[in-house]
């Protein structure tokens, strides 16, 4: 019971590890990084997902899309008749080839709608609207500016007296003062309201996509400026709905066979704001008069970070992937607690045979004794036997260690060469030197036969 317990604390141990180093989510240096985005799959406030439903459940084709503009020949989809909701800013750029799809695509017979972010502003558009203006300017080419700005370019006071009245003003500021400015030219974007403001938006008279429409609302998270439509001169525009200063909100645009939407808010068909006064009525208008029967409504996911392609962040941050991981780290878990043996089976030992037992004992003594003293001691198992042999053979009695050499001498089974290795052997042991064991004993062997015969 102790060893599975420790196997188990083991096992968690790895388990903490192995979430420390590949699982645990690392802090993002972006801090919009988990803001609510407006995409078809966001079913926070800022999301689609309210629309994408409700237009799905009603019958219409609706997709999101996360390719570029220049796969829109091959959406799959009409030829005409088609939606396309657009909502800036975004965090994914237009590349120059999208801007003549698009108005090729458009021109077909087909409807953008854009929802920019102006006239509200939403955590996740907050201080980005000059980018706003200039996407709108190169995908519709009109052009919207702010009062400051409309005021400035309607001046008719020379330039020269107009930086003398600045001048002037700025020196009747104090330091205090230029301080202040500094901080506002830092800080160029409106403080966070604590509650979210309605920005009402009336409509202008009667229009095939105001039928049953009055008012519209927007939600906006910060401080937000007056924009105002600067009337283009190549192109004409239509206003639907005027805002609270009266400047317009919602303008229509005829190009080609198809049309341009354009909302100067970005929270008008969010899950927050679609139950808002009109808002549902008027998208429904859009539906009925822009959508064919066999036309699609694509939500543009791509501009707003959800790409059809690869994405690693988007990878790790897909609550299947933890799930599966944790099944099977739960799996080897349970199999390394009860599946394992904890402990190695017993070793059955046998009795080693005959040969085993001298090649052991032979291979023990090879690794402790010096080859010199192994030697000295196979020469006097050798002379031992020759002693014996000679006092069998001939009734002599030789003892001395000398005697046995000369009685080899004269022995004629045995070689002159043969004798003289085993001489210098025999001094390499009487010297500690070391002695080939293996071949003083192959010669002793050769020898030994020779005398015997």
């Amino acid at each position: 019971m102790r060893e599975r317990g420790i196997t188990l604390l083991l096992a968690l141990a790895a388990l903490a590890a192995f979430y420390a180093l590949w699982l645990r989510p690392l802090p993002s240096l972006d801090e919009d990084a988990d803001a609510a985005r407006p995409t078809s799959a966001e079913r926070r406030g800022n999301g689609y997902a309210g629309l994408y439903e409700w237009l799905e459940r009603s019958g219409v084709t609706v997709r999101s899309w996360r390719e570029r503009y220049t796969a829109l020949g091959d959406a799959n989809t009409a030829a005409r008749g088609n939606l396309l909701i657009l909502t800036l800013p975004g965090v994914e750029t237009f590349r120059n080839d999208e801007f003549a799809a698009l108005d090729k695509w458009v021109r077909r017979g087909n409807t953008l709608l854009i929802n920019a972010a102006l006239l509200d502003q939403p955590g996740w558009a907050a201080g980005r609207e000059s980018g706003v203006v200039t996407e709108i300017e190169s995908l519709t080419s009109i052009e919207l500016e702010t009062r400051e700005a409309r005021e400035a370019r309607l001046d008719d006071t020379p330039l020269a007296q107009r930086v003398r009245e600045a001048d002037a003003r700025d020196a009747k500021k104090g330091k205090d003062d230029e301080e202040d400015d500094d901080l506002d030219e830092i800080h160029p974007f409106s403080k966070n309201l604590s509650v979210p403001k309605k920005i009402v938006l009336t409509a202008t008279g009667p229009h095939a996509l105001l039928a049953g429409v009055h008012k519209l609302g927007l939600e906006t998270d910060y401080e937000t400026k007056e924009w105002s439509l600067r009337m283009p001169y190549d192109n004409f525009v239509l206003t639907l709905a005027r805002g609270p200063g009266g400047e317009g909100a919602l303008f229509e645009q005829r190009v080609g066979a198809g049309r341009v939407l354009l909302v100067a808010g970005g929270t008008l068909f969010t899950n927050r704001a679609l139950d808002d006064y009109d808002n549902a009525r008027l998208m429904a208008n859009i539906i009925s008069v822009a959508v064919a029967r066999d036309g699609a409504v694509l939500f543009d996911d791509l501009r707003q970070g959800l790409s059809a392609s690869y994405d690693p962040a988007r990878f790790y941050r897909d609550a299947r992937l933890f799930k599966t991981v944790f099944i099977l780290l739960g799996l080897w878990l349970v199999w390394v607690i009860g599946g394992t043996r904890l402990r190695a089976p017993a070793i059955v030992s046998h009795d080693p045979s005959e040969a085993e037992l001298v090649r052991r004992t032979g291979g023990l003594i090879a690794r402790t004794v010096a080859s010199w003293n192994a030697a000295l001691a196979l020469f006097d198992h050798f002379f031992a036997g020759i002693a014996r042999g000679a006092r069998g053979t001939g009734g002599l009695r030789v003892s001395e260690r000398g005697e046995l050499w000369q009685w080899l001498e004269r022995h004629a089974g045995i070689l002159p060469q043969e004798l003289d290795q085993l001489k210098a052997w025999y001094a390499d042991a009487h010297s500690m030197r070391d002695v080939p064991l293996v071949s003083l004993q192959n010669l002793l062997d050769q020898l030994e036969r020779r005398l015997k015969t």
